[in-house]
């Protein structure tokens, strides 16, 4: 399993990528994997490390995401 933040469109993802990015948080677009989507499709960020860094982050900037669903390591 990975960290995922999923969101209801591309523009939400990418605003959160590059919000992130300047976190110094690495953070991969991809299509929402279908265990995860509600309703139409949506897309992803796929996070390696720092994911509750990462979500205070976009909390905290105010950047809406749809669900987070994080590995159970982190």
């Amino acid at each position: 399993m990975q960290n995922i933040i999923t969101f209801s469109s591309m523009t939400e993802a990418m605003k959160a990528r590059e919000v992130l990015r300047g976190g110094n948080i690495s953070a991969k677009m991809t299509r929402t994997p279908a265990k995860y989507r509600r309703g139409s499709c949506g897309y992803s960020l796929v996070i390696d490390r720092d994911f509750k860094k990462a979500l205070a982050l976009l909390k905290s900037r105010k950047i809406p995401y749809r669900d987070a669903f994080p590995d159970d390591g982190d």
